[in-house]
């Protein structure tokens, strides 16, 4: 166990891992020294005791992870919004986005900080959501639709067999129609029924 330079931030990241992978109960510290291959007293040189460092959890998920998303997008594509969501919702399948995040509501289930923690994330979400969708020229109403739904897959539970579909080839084509403009939207739909 020598690795040195072990900042807070990846505590919290294999943190998020164990979360995702077994939910909160999975979220010890001998699992957590074990992942970062480190003793308990590097743990400590960050954290006060085990529950500061699960309040440095929720935390970090309510103030940083989801503007991490867009913040990260945008350096990546800028500021045209179709690049920017398209983008941002790439990110967020690549990083776990939606394990953490399904992850993250069922500890917010019995916990008040986690729970906090969801709420803010969500209030981040919903407001570049919305400006993306206001950018491509929604009026309010379809703005906030569009965003409650692609709020609503990130944060869905399902089995993806049931679809007979891969849940990311789904998401995808979700996305993108959010994308369309209602009237192209409409026309898909007629054509596609035809």
């Amino acid at each position: 166990m020598g690795r040195t330079g072990t900042s807070k931030l990846d505590w919290v990241h294999a943190g998020q891992q164990l979360l995702i992978e077994g939910g909160i109960t999975a979220v010890k510290l001998h699992d957590l020294t074990a992942r970062l291959e480190l003793s308990s007293g590097s743990f400590y040189h960050h954290f006060k005791n085990f529950d500061d460092y699960l309040t440095a959890l929720a935390d970090y998920y309510g103030t940083e992870e989801a503007q991490q998303l867009f913040t990260d997008a945008q350096r990546h594509v800028g500021n045209d919004p179709e690049l920017l969501l398209r983008e941002a919702t790439t990110l967020f399948g690549s990083r776990a986005g939606r394990q953490l995040n399904i992850a993250m509501r069922f500890w917010a289930n019995n916990d008040n900080r986690a729970s906090a923690a969801i709420r803010r994330y969500d209030e981040v979400l919903t407001a570049n959501l919305m400006g993306i969708f206001v950018q491509l020229g929604f009026d309010e109403m379809e703005a906030k639709s569009r965003t409650l739904i692609m709020l609503s897959i990130a944060s869905l539970d399902i089995d993806p067999t049931l679809l007979n579909m891969e849940l990311k080839d789904l998401w995808r084509f979700i996305r993108d129609n959010m994308l369309l403009p209602q009237a192209r939207a409409i026309d898909s739909a007629v054509n596609n029924s035809a």
